[in-house]
């Protein structure tokens, strides 16, 4: 029996742990140094100055809705862009990033300022810890740009096929951090505030790393001039950034949800309260740092593969990261809900009037760590392939409805421990109603697309052209594959060969020049009359149709009569060779 000729995805496995391995060390490198900070500051200062750092979370986690527009936002629009070939609309979505969340982030610590005081009332701060609170915001907030800037250039630097970059950018801003935090608290005896100090020049000096990317010959994302930004367009984008980035709802409504918690947890526990939710908020630190680079990791590919209609290739990827997010989230919640000490040992809390409101908190909550890590991933899914209301939905209920009127309809019922089930409830229950409203369009559809992942089936020919059997070609294609060539035949009927014959002098040719590459992911498209046939590569760049003796070969030549266009793009650090014909 022959072997079926086939897609292998081995280069994408491997371009999905090139892009994994530094995004998770960096999302690592910046969550380890947090938990270090805070272990450091609890041994020198104590647990009570601990609960400082909590009344700044609302406020860091509002930050991130100014990143998220403008970092994943633009990103994700700029690479859809660049899957479509539209470089200048591309750039202008990098520089329109850049320049946002410099000058949003500048109002923002602006208002925190000149009211800072009306702040720290709104959340109910003990008065034992207001004056302290005061001095420690008062620096922190200049942390904030600094980390809006790093985390904005990130997003475009790993879509850009560049995750080291801002890998090494943060792990330096954070061993920095943690030096002064020593060097301020256990040598010069410093308060608290130092803490913040020590941040604020840890992140200035990851700043200035990060922006080499922007005087990067070779990088695929350039600034233009902002005298080509006009005012109504730059309003028309706003509408656009928010409209493609529903993450930013569960951003806005997970700022309110952190806000309410806080003063609820000041309101019934005091001190103890605010140490419980900072426990609860930096436990999932030790899943997040895989969610969060499995999320940043999927989310650019799978928004390059669905724009380019490769359903095949988005279903492997999102898979694959789903299998990774439980195989880790539900053993660091069973670990969690048995031996909540590990929490208490990392944190330094030791005062018995804390210990029980914290274990109580951590207990609750263990096993919405799976729902929360779910729920973030198929909403950032969802979001890739264009489904924004799925993702809108999900993060909505999640971060607003479910958390902030339960919260206070349970604790009106319960007591203070009606926080903590209405965490439970709120990270588990959305993704009960996720599957349900997919079951719902998967109906509508009839049934042809996959109900979970909201894709529908591939019409394509794709295989992978391996070099050492690129000889042998005596394979055959599935069912489907066979009826989309009979229509491409159809359609140019004699000439149906002579772009066969093309499409081998080519792949030749990538071989040829390109030593590293071993694999060539050939997909075939038939839309509306359209072919569009695309060779994707990895390794070293190279574009075949910059060579002048394939492109005066018989076969070219020929091919190029055929009313076809031949281009060239980077994406993802992929090599990506189109041919596209109009009938």
């Amino acid at each position: 029996m022959e072997a079926k000729l086939e897609r292998n995805y081995s280069f994408l496995k491997n371009k999905y742990n090139e892009l994994l391995l530094p995004t998770f060390f960096m999302v690592m490198s910046e969550k380890i140094c947090v938990l270090i900070d805070m272990l450091i500051i609890g041994i020198f200062l104590g647990s009570t100055q601990l609960s400082v750092i909590n009344l700044a979370t609302p406020l860091t986690y509002i930050t991130g809705i100014f990143y998220m527009l403008f970092g994943q936002g633009c990103s994700l629009l700029a690479l859809r862009a660049q899957a479509q070939l539209q470089r200048e609309k591309m750039n202008y979505y990098f520089t329109y990033a850049i320049v946002g969340i410099i000058l949003i982030s500048l109002i923002y610590i602006l208002a925190i300022f000149l009211f800072m005081d009306n702040v720290l009332i709104f959340f109910n701060v003990p008065g034992e810890i207001f004056n302290l609170s005061k001095q420690y915001l008062s620096f922190f907030i200049l942390f904030l740009p600094l980390n809006c800037y790093v985390l904005v250039i990130s997003f475009f630097v790993r879509s850009d096929g560049k995750p080291k970059i801002p890998f090494y950018s943060v792990l330096v801003a954070n061993i920095l951090n943690i030096f002064f935090d020593l060097l301020f608290l256990g040598v010069f005896h410093w308060e608290i505030e130092s803490t913040a100090l020590a941040s604020i020049l840890g992140y200035l000096v990851g700043s200035i790393y990060v922006t080499k990317y922007l005087f990067d010959k070779n990088s695929s994302f350039k600034l233009i001039s902002l005298f080509k930004f006009k005012i109504m367009d730059s309003l028309i984008t706003v509408k656009e950034i928010i409209l493609n980035t529903p993450e930013v709802i569960g951003k806005i409504c997970f700022s309110i949800k952190m806000i309410v918690l806080t003063y609820l947890c000041s309101t019934y526990f005091g001190v103890s309260g605010l140490l419980a939710l900072l426990i609860y908020d930096n436990s999932e630190t030790f899943v997040y740092m895989f969610l969060s680079g499995i999320m940043k990791t999927m989310s650019p590919i799978v928004t390059v593969l669905h724009k380019e209609m490769d359903f095949e290739a988005v279903h492997y990827i999102i898979v694959r990261s789903i299998k990774q997010i439980l195989l880790i989230s539900f053993p660091v919640s069973v670990l969690f809900f048995i031996f909540p000490e590990l929490l208490l040992f990392v944190f330094n809390i030791d005062d018995p009037s804390h210990v029980e409101v914290v274990i109580l908190a951590i207990r609750i909550t263990a096993f919405s760590l799976v729902g929360r890590c779910m729920n973030y991933l198929l909403s950032n899914y969802a979001q890739a392939i264009e489904q924004n209301k799925i993702s809108s939905i999900v993060l909505f209920l999640e971060e607003f409805l479910f958390a902030v009127s339960g919260a206070f309809i349970f604790t009106n019922r319960m007591g203070g421990i009606g926080i903590w089930v209405s965490i439970l409830i709120a990270d588990c229950l959305p993704v009960l109603i996720y599957i349900i409203y997919t079951l719902r369009i998967q109906k509508s559809y009839k049934n042809q697309i996959d109900r979970l992942l909201l894709i529908q089936n591939s019409k394509l020919v794709t295989w992978t052209y391996n070099r050492q059997e690129r000889n042998k070609l005596d394979k055959y294609l599935d069912e489907s594959s066979k009826k989309i060539l009979i229509q491409i035949e159809n359609l140019f009927k004699d000439d149906a060969i002579l772009i066969s014959n093309s499409i081998y002098d080519i792949c030749e040719n990538i071989f040829e020049n390109n030593e590293e590459i071993q694999d060539i992911d050939l997909t075939i498209r038939l839309i509306d009359g359209t072919i569009y046939v695309v060779l994707t590569t990895d390794g070293r760049l190279y574009n075949p149709f910059s060579d002048e003796s394939l492109m005066k070969s018989d076969n070219v030549v020929e091919l190029s009569k055929l009313n076809c266009e031949f281009d060239y793009g980077e994406v993802l650090g992929f090599n990506r060779e189109y041919i596209v014909f109009n009938k």
